[in-house]
């Protein structure tokens, strides 16, 4: 009994060496910088460090009636709630004919995750400029067929979807990559019944490889929620909030606030900051429940 309690102990002891780094990293990087910025969204303190007095919950209380915040919130569950299911849904349908282990479609999948890979800012850069409607690609190639000029990046209606479109594009290869590994594990077996019965091709993927990868789907729907609802890079790059605030999302108010706009209040920057993060923990929390725990009893 003693030489298994030992053993026991050893094991955990090893456990905790090889949690101990990531661990360190976490606290570094992530609880100490919330733990700051609760504090810090206590105080009246702007960039300079120059008066800073307790201030409390006023912070809080002015984000409330801030329209800004309001409408900056409204854009960030705009940008997520289209874009997450457009990432996805790319990616489940082209799922089906990548999900195959020839040259070919190894080559697609490739090809598809390269621009995941790439910087943020490098493609909104090249994608602001693709669709200017002065000297862009695509306003161009409209013309050329007929059509009026389109200014994608400076109308109210169409900023913020083009701003959604530009983004799936980059995501969704990292997506189709985690679904199409999912997809390569899932028994032969399976589907060689399926078509002894006669099932086509979109049954199969229905009614076998769906309910199979849920698990997966239910992690990116997850992963691309989080990142979505903090989106900044695009929409700082591409538009700069505009026009008329259309593409202005809470990161990116959050950076005005504190860094960009006198007086550069960093106590109300970080006090927006806690909303969103409450925010995220809310809908995380809801996902977990009501997404991944079904994807997880799937799985069983």
């Amino acid at each position: 009994m003693k030489k298994i309690e030992e053993y026991h102990s050893n094991t955990q002891k090893s456990a905790y060496l090889f949690l101990m780094p990531s661990l360190i990293i976490l606290t570094i990087f992530v609880f100490i910088p919330l733990v700051a910025s609760f504090v810090i969204s206590l105080l009246n303190i702007n960039i300079f460090m120059n008066d800073i007095s307790f201030g409390g919950f006023v912070n809080f209380n002015k984000l409330f009636s801030d329209s800004r915040v309001f409408n900056a919130t409204i854009n960030s569950f705009y940008f997520t709630l289209l874009e997450v299911p457009l990432q996805i849904g790319l990616a489940l349908l082209l799922a089906m004919y990548v999900a195959r282990n020839s040259r070919y479609t190894k080559i697609l999948r490739s090809v598809y995750y390269l621009p995941f890979v790439c910087s943020m800012t490098a493609i909104s850069i090249i994608w602001s400029m693709m669709l200017d409607p002065n000297l862009g690609f695509i306003p161009y190639l409209l013309k050329g067929i007929g059509l009026h000029t389109i200014s994608f990046l400076k109308d109210p209606k169409l900023a913020m979807p083009t701003v959604i479109a530009v983004t799936a594009w980059k995501g969704f290869g990292y997506t189709l990559t985690l679904l199409t590994a999912a997809i390569l594990n899932i028994p032969s077996s399976l589907y060689e019944a399926a078509e002894i019965d006669g099932a086509g091709t979109w049954k199969k993927y229905v009614n076998i490889t769906i309910p199979s990868i849920f698990s997966t789907i239910s992690f990116c729907i997850v992963t691309t929620t989080i990142g979505s609802l903090q989106v900044f890079d695009q929409t700082y790059v591409m538009t700069q909030g505009g026009p008329l605030r259309k593409t202005e999302t809470l990161v990116q108010y959050i950076y005005d606030r504190g860094f960009q706009t006198a007086p550069y209040d960093l106590g109300y920057a970080s006090a927006i900051s806690m909303y969103l993060f409450t925010i995220i923990v809310i809908i995380i929390f809801v996902l977990r429940k009501y997404v991944l725990n079904r994807g997880e009893a799937g799985n069983e």
